[in-house]
């Protein structure tokens, strides 16, 4: 998608409070933050301000048993777009 000039949204891991900070500087809020292999998306929220942030982020890493988390920026307000690929 980016070879073909359409914006995707930032994310990355973080395995602790140092690391999802660092990601949050990157990429603002809101955000999604998702605890790895937690079942029915426990522990997982939207963050709209830094107190919810700290909060999500804290309880996702306790939850997830490999103290994982991934924290994606907000597709809020974002347009959707559908491509289909076709290769040989």
């Amino acid at each position: 998608m980016k070879e073909l000039g359409l914006e995707t949204p930032r994310s990355g891991f973080a395995h602790s409070m140092e690391d999802a900070w660092k990601i949050h500087k990157d990429i603002g809020l809101p955000c999604v933050i998702r605890p790895s292999f937690t079942l029915g998306g426990t522990g997982g929220g939207i963050a709209y301000n830094l107190k919810e942030f700290e909060e999500i982020c804290m309880n996702g890493l306790k939850l997830s048993p490999t103290k994982e988390l991934l924290i994606d920026e907000s597709l809020i307000g974002w347009k959707e777009f559908e491509m289909e690929v076709v290769r040989r």
